[in-house]
């Protein structure tokens, strides 16, 4: 029988009383799923099977509080697998250069460690890149997205400036047309870049 989407002990019942075995798998939280309920059955649901087969049952995560781990420090991979064991999920990585923090170690963390949060919840980090170089290079950002530019600004250290928008119905919206320094020129100091982007909406 399809008991998806059944609460895990009416189902459980009723495979007992058909003569099966159940195994029930718990699944981290989930916010697009009812906790407590049968999400996948195994073997699928209208499978023929004999009688006494184990069938297992994989159940909707609740939600629970959750205590922020001190990520300081700790490297990026073992940073991701902690915060998938604790059922949160990675928000945004943001990257700048650190002195006191070995590349690819987390430098900060967003929220800060401590804070009671429930599962579901999203974590930002900011990732080391080491030691700054003695120049920053303008990267190039033409026909980037708006997200995927800022990206590539702060990856390479340096910072977003000033966002304008122009009427460019050829574009897709928030792609990025013009940047207020060339790509490749070198720089001495995380300067700002200006970015034009493009809209698909004339201002009323």
């Amino acid at each position: 029988p399809d008991h998806r989407g059944e609460y895990q002990n009416n189902a459980a019942e009723d495979l007992s009383k058909l003569g099966f075995d159940v195994k029930i798998i718990d699944l981290p939280y989930d916010p697009s799923n009812k906790a407590g309920t049968v999400i996948k059955v195994f073997p699928p649901p209208f499978t023929k099977v004999k009688e006494g087969r184990l069938i297992t049952l994989s159940i909707a995560g609740a939600q629970k509080d959750v205590i922020i781990p001190d990520f300081l420090n700790m490297s990026l991979r073992n940073a991701k697998i902690k915060i998938l064991e604790l059922g949160l999920y990675l928000d945004t990585l943001m990257y700048e250069y650190n002195s006191n923090i070995k590349s690819d170690n987390i430098a900060f963390q967003i929220p800060g460690s401590g804070t009671i949060t429930k599962t579901g919840s999203f974590v930002s980090l900011g990732v080391s890149k080491g030691i700054p170089p003695d120049y920053f290079i303008i990267p190039d950002l033409i026909n980037y997205s708006i997200n995927k530019a800022t990206e590539k600004i702060q990856f390479e250290g340096l910072r977003l400036g000033e966002i304008q928008y122009e009427y460019q119905p050829n574009l897709l919206p928030n792609t990025v047309i013009d940047q207020s320094f060339p790509p490749g020129l070198k720089v001495t100091i995380p300067i700002k870049i200006d970015l034009v982007v493009s809209k698909d909406k004339h201002e009323k």
